[in-house]
């Protein structure tokens, strides 16, 4: 194990994760990692990582205790940061998805471009920035560049060909979008979400109308 790791690391849970995320990561984790399921070595290695994950879920299941620990990790994680444009981005990309889940659009957008900005190889930024234009008002013609990018930098991941191909349908540009739902097909075979999509697409063609 290493001591290096966050509380959030130690519960397998993310920064953002609710309270009831957290219990239920606590308990899953103790049922698997109890030391009375283990013998010999393997118990006083159980008893040392309990012991660290009953630790992390006293300080995050407590608000207090939390707000204090999240503050020390983030000025801890800052002063890393500084010499490391990528994480940088890391950070504002999470805090753009929490903001875009809070609703507050504004300030998510703002977050989600200085994300882009610190690390424009990141295909995830650039694929969570372009679903999250997707949904704004007027977004549709910016969010269609950040999802092909995205496909551009990692054309291997099912989920950013699957969105990108949805929202260059939804812009009427069909062909476009079978090509990448092809290649989400190619690296999925037999997925029936896929083939369905597919399905649609080439009735779209066929017809010349909306998908």
């Amino acid at each position: 194990m290493s001591d290096r790791r966050t509380f959030y690391e130690v519960l397998e849970v993310e920064f953002l994760a609710s309270d009831d995320q957290i219990r239920a990561a606590f308990r899953r984790l103790a049922r698997e990692r109890h030391p009375d399921r283990f013998q010999g070595p393997a118990r006083a290695a159980a008893e040392k990582e309990f012991q660290a994950i009953t630790e992390a879920y006293n300080v995050l299941s407590d608000a207090t205790q939390r707000s204090r620990y999240d503050q020390a990790l983030s000025s801890t994680r800052a002063s890393q940061q500084r010499a490391n444009p990528r994480e940088v981005a890391r950070a504002l990309l999470a805090k753009a998805v929490g903001l875009a889940n809070a609703g507050q659009s504004v300030d998510a957008k703002e977050y989600f471009a200085q994300a882009v900005a610190h690390d424009p190889d990141s295909a995830k930024a650039h694929h969570l920035f372009g679903v999250f234009l997707s949904k704004q008002t007027g977004g549709l013609e910016e969010a269609l560049r950040h999802l092909d990018q995205a496909v551009k930098l990692e054309p291997n991941d099912v989920r950013v060909l699957m969105d990108a191909s949805k929202l260059f349908a939804r812009a009427k540009m069909v062909a476009r979008a079978a090509r990448f739902a092809q290649q989400a097909a190619q690296l999925s075979p037999g997925d029936p979400d896929i083939e369905s999509w597919l399905e649609q697409l080439r009735k779209a063609v066929g017809g010349g109308g909306n998908v």
